[in-house]
């Protein structure tokens, strides 16, 4: 039931590995964190600290990437992650690049994040999502489960995804996204008010949407009158969309309380 750890390896205190794991070498683990069985964490896979990684997870293989020559580079893990069973993570192509997965993120059973992807904070991501590589998700957004999501596309802060949605364009923040063409249908109104927005934000912010959408305006002249707007929100906005390479997932309407 022993498990191999590489002698160069840096693990912390109190780290708890349970059987049958193969840690590689220059694999770094944080402190507090517990690693339970057949877990297999590879090279350049750094760990925060008190993290729990459940059975099965494969960390740091290298890309499913054709440009891949064998360079040396990282997949990077915040603190207080949670991990849940089946997850595969790769890390990067390039020299010196990273996948990067954030503090207070909670991934559950068999989500596969690509190589290059960069997750923020307190995101979090159910069973059986698929994250293909470049991908960019923001602080807070909440993605459901079955969701496949095409190399380069962005989701914003606050955005949350519906259950089997396949995401092809960007998502704006505070946005409520599902269906397969993906749609936005409003904001994200629960997770806007869980996060201690006020009633007068989320009121900004859905006017923002209507602006954005508003097919009536040409959509230049939106963009301006987006970036003239002084709130907070306004302004978030406007860098995301003029940001977007891919450009941003239509809407579909409908009654919002």
């Amino acid at each position: 039931m022993n498990s191999i750890i590489s002698e160069k390896a840096e693990i912390g205190e109190k780290v708890e590995i349970g059987p049958f794991c193969v840690i590689e070498d220059g694999v770094k683990i944080g402190n507090n964190t517990k690693i339970e069985s057949f877990v297999h964490i590879k090279k350049g896979t750094i760990i925060g600290e008190n993290c729990h990684i459940h059975s099965g997870c494969i960390l740091g293989d290298i890309p499913q990437d054709l440009g891949f020559k064998n360079e040396e580079s990282f997949l990077i893990i915040g603190n207080n992650v949670v991990i849940r069973e089946n997850c595969v993570f790769h890390r990067a192509t390039g020299e010196g690049n990273a996948t990067v997965i954030g503090d207070g993120c909670y991934l559950m059973a068999y989500v596969h994040v690509a190589h290059n992807v960069r997750i923020g904070n307190n995101v979090i991501i159910a069973n059986g999502t698929q994250i293909a590589g470049y991908v960019e998700v923001e602080d807070k957004a909440f993605i459901s489960g079955l969701v496949g999501i095409h190399q380069f596309v962005r989701i914003g802060r606050y955005a949350m995804i519906g259950a089997s949605t396949k995401l092809v364009r960007d998502v704006p923040p505070y946005s409520l996204c599902d269906g397969n063409p993906a749609r936005v249908y409003g904001i994200n109104v629960v997770g806007l008010k869980r996060n201690n927005f006020s009633p007068e934000k989320i009121r900004i912010i859905r006017s923002l949407f209507h602006l954005i959408y508003d097919k009536s305006i040409p959509f230049e002249e939106r963009l301006k009158l987006l970036r003239d707007k002084e709130e907070e929100e306004a302004k978030i906005l406007y860098e995301f969309i003029t940001n977007s390479k891919r450009g941003i997932t239509d809407a579909s309407w409908r009654s919002e309380e």
